[in-house]
Formats: C-alpha cells, structure tokens, sequence
C-alpha cells in the first residue's frame, strides 16, 4: 500500500491508452469465458440426468436410422433393468422455423419412471396421460411463447409427413432442460401408419455400477441381427449428439488460446510503450534509492493489474449481459440456462494476471536493469 499511489499514477498516466488497454482485455476474456461457459454449458447438459443411470439405445448404424419396437421386449428381459421407455426425436417448429425447439414423442407409460428428472404435477400428468393429443411442455417454452394449459398448439415438421395438433396438459420442470416438448408416442405411431419404428430406447438401470456391463448385453444381444444397436451411457450419448457438429471442444479451446496469444502480443507492444517513455523517470527512482527489485516489482504490479482490471470487467460484463439476454431463445434451445459460470470466470481472470506478467515481464525487467547512468542519459 505504501506506493499504491505511484502505482496509480502510472497506471493512468496515459488515460486514453489506459483505458482502451483494458476494455482490449475486456472484450477478448469475455469472448473467452462466452467460449469456455458453453462448453460447461454442454457437459452440465450431458450430466444432467437424475442418478446418472440412463442408457441410450441407438442404432449402430447411426443415430438417423430407427430400431424396430420389438426389440423393447428383448431388452426388458437383462437382469438390472428397470425400465425402458421408447423415445423419437421429431424435429418441428412452431409457426416459423426460427421457433425452432427440442420435441419428442415419447412412450408416456414409461416416461415418469425413467425420465424420473422431468418433474411433472400428478395431476397435469394424469392430463397429459389420458389424451393422446397431449403434450408436456418446459417451463422455459411456456414463458417464451404465452402459452398456458389448455392451449391448442399445432407443429410444423421438418421430417415426418404430418403436423401434429396438440393440446397441453402440463409443465415439466427440469434443472438443465427447460426448453422441451413431449408428446404421445402413440400418436406417432398412428399417424406414420403404425410402422413399429422408433429412434431409439432409453433404459433405466437399477444399479450404476452395471451400466457398461448391460451396455454390452445389449448390444451383443442384436450384433447379429438385421437391426444392430449401439448403446451409450446418457453423458456419452449428448457428447456424441454435439460431436455430430464436429469436435467443438478442440475448436473452442483452440480459438482461445489463440485470443490469448493475441491479448499477450498487443498487451506487450503497450507496456512496452509505457516502459520507454518512463526511462529518465525510471532512472531517476534508482538514483534516490529504489533497488532493483523494487522497481521491477512495481513495474510489474502496474502492468499485471493493467490486464486484471480488463479481465475483471470483461468477466462481469458477461455475467450481466447473459442475465438479461435469454440465450434459450436466442439459440433456439440449443444453449438452455445459458450464463458465466464460476469456474471460466475464475480461468479467465487467472489468465488476465498471466498475460500480465508474460506481457509485461520482459519490460520491466529491462527497464529494471538499466543503469542509472544510461537511464539519465537517454532521450525519449
């Protein structure tokens, strides 16, 4: 504290530099912790489910290609299940494309009990249950649209031939996913002409500790047959629903790193600045008594809360920013409770001091170690 005042001073002695410096950091670490948030954004939604013992049953195929119903009552019979519950993506929107959400038909009898995270009123669901038109809809698409129960809603599909006319029954409550729709499984099937088709099971397994193993009884099960599965734990199925994109985690880390091999690079031409404009002043301060490893490390303190101030701000910028813009909306549910989480904050803020002190290392330490003599003698 004893030269926090000089330290201001020189931190501000070029306000207009000062000042563009740090909103410079500001706008590339909150472009950085936007980056790092969605990928936690990703892996909170791929860890969402209740209890962790969910298993996707796909097609080994590809995810594009269905399964036949009748393989729901072979998987029932693995010791360790304790239930299945058929689902199908079905890909509409709302009026326009550009309400675009996730909905599903799904098998409801089975729903509760496997998708036992999606919490639903005993009566709405008894609503739900009991009209094949019925639909469960996320809190989050209620608020975005005004809908309220008892609203006719029809979907616009951008994949099967019919749109469905729907009636909802009731809100599901979900920690992560709130921007979801269900409906009747059977008014599916009815509609395709009852083709006993599906995308894919879910399976809940009693005990989490057999889930690979009953992975495997699965899929060994059908590996022979004209419909062979391939089975994934709940997290492995998301990471592999978002890889389809291309390997978003190595893009986005990549397209960090880089931001901050730039911030480093135009945080050092400015330090550098600052540092040769203040050689005189710098030898002045060793001549009345400031040793070496004062001035380096005031140097350095000054350079490092320069780039702190901007990652501070940068941070906090989108903590506000992503609490007043619904991202759900924006993204069309492709990012659901999006905002800053605490951990790429806080690698974002570690990293503003790290970039200060690799940008403004080599300056200090050679302004540090310059002689009083060559100090006084230069020129600016």
């Amino acid at each position: 504290m004893k030269f926090s005042k000089l330290v201001y001073r020189n931190l501000f002695r070029n306000k207009l530099r000062a000042v563009l410096t740090m909103l410079l950091m500001a706008a590339i670490f909150f472009f950085v912790a936007t980056l790092l948030s969605i990928l936690e954004n990703f892996t909170m939604f791929s860890e969402a489910g209740k209890g962790q013992n969910r298993l996707a049953v796909q097609s080994a195929i590809s995810l594009a290609t269905v399964l036949p119903v009748s393989h729901e009552a072979k998987i029932r019979q693995i010791p360790g299940i304790v239930d299945v519950c058929q689902l199908q993506w079905f890909g509409a929107y709302y009026k326009e494309q550009k309400n675009f959400f996730a909905n599903f038909a799904v098998d409801h009898t089975h729903m509760r009990a496997v998708f036992d995270d999606y919490v639903t009123s005993d009566a709405e669901f008894a609503a739900f249950a009991n009209d094949r038109q019925g639909t469960l809809v996320g809190d989050e698409l209620m608020k975005r649209f005004n809908w309220k129960i008892g609203d006719r809603i029809t979907l616009k599909s951008t994949i099967f031939p019919f749109n469905p006319e729907l009636t909802i029954r009731g809100v599901s409550h979900h920690t992560i996913d709130t921007s979801s729709l269900f409906f009747h499984m059977d008014y599916f099937q009815q509609s395709m002409g009852n083709n006993g088709l599906v995308g894919t099971f879910w399976v809940k397994v009693k005990d989490r500790k057999n889930m690979a193993a009953i992975a495997k009884q699965i899929d060994d099960m059908f590996r022979n047959s004209t419909d062979p599965t391939e089975t994934f734990t709940e997290k492995e199925f998301q990471l592999n629903f978002l890889s389809m994109m291309g390997d978003i985690k190595l893009l986005f880390h990549s397209i960090s790193l880089c931001s901050i091999f730039m911030v480093i690079l135009l945080a050092a031409i400015t330090m550098s600045m600052s540092a040769r404009e203040r050689v005189t002043e710098i030898a002045v301060l060793k001549a009345i008594g400031f040793s070496h490893r004062l001035v380096l490390t005031l140097m350095l303190v000054e350079f490092t809360l320069l780039t702190l101030i901007g990652g501070v701000i940068g941070v906090i910028s989108g903590k506000i920013v992503f609490h007043f813009v619904n991202m759900t909306k924006v993204t069309q549910g492709f990012l659901v409770n999006f905002t800053l989480f605490p951990a790429s904050m806080a690698t974002c803020i570690a990293a503003s001091l790290v970039v200060g002190l690799l940008a403004g290392g080599w300056p200090a330490m050679r302004s540090a170690n310059m002689s009083v003599v060559d100090g006084l003698r230069r020129v600016v």
